[in-house]
């Protein structure tokens, strides 16, 4: 009988250690840091920028063009991050900062965006007027973050 088993289970296991020794071959060789970007994309990178413009102890309210779930995922991911700055990730373009001191702006990957279409409120026209008045302290491929006092 174990032998039964053993030829059902073949399969998945050669393919199980298959896919280990891929994912070893992946990262064997990078720090941790190449690894959670690597695993955590694009909240890391994404991250990554937000923390060498926003203090510890600082506050961004993020305006993502970026669906629902990917809403959700950004606030439980970007709060971790970034900790101890806080973060505020909203789907509308005329989200209020609150008390935060920075506003940042996001766009989500393509892929992400295919998968899981935008369904919240965006008027780039407004946002750039919105924009045109705060400070920009930081820009590059994934965020734009502006000061907002």
């Amino acid at each position: 009988m174990t032998a039964v088993w053993a030829v059902i289970a073949a399969p998945a296991l050669v393919l199980q250690w298959s896919r280990a020794g891929e994912l070893e071959r992946r990262i064997g060789n990078k720090s941790l840091a190449e690894r959670v970007a690597l695993f955590d994309s694009p909240a890391s990178p994404l991250a990554n920028t937000l923390a060498r413009a926003i203090p510890p102890g600082g506050c961004v309210t993020l305006l993502a063009y970026a669906g629902p779930a990917a809403i959700e995922y950004y606030n439980a991911r970007l709060d971790y991050l970034l900790y101890p700055r806080r973060v505020q990730v909203f789907a509308d373009a005329a989200a209020a900062q609150d008390d935060c001191e920075f506003v940042g702006v996001f766009r989500d990957t393509a892929a992400n965006l295919a998968a899981e279409p935008f369904a919240g409120s965006w008027d780039s026209d407004a946002l750039e007027a919105r924009a045109a008045s705060l400070e920009r302290v930081s820009s590059d491929s994934l965020v734009r973050i502006y000061r907002t006092r």
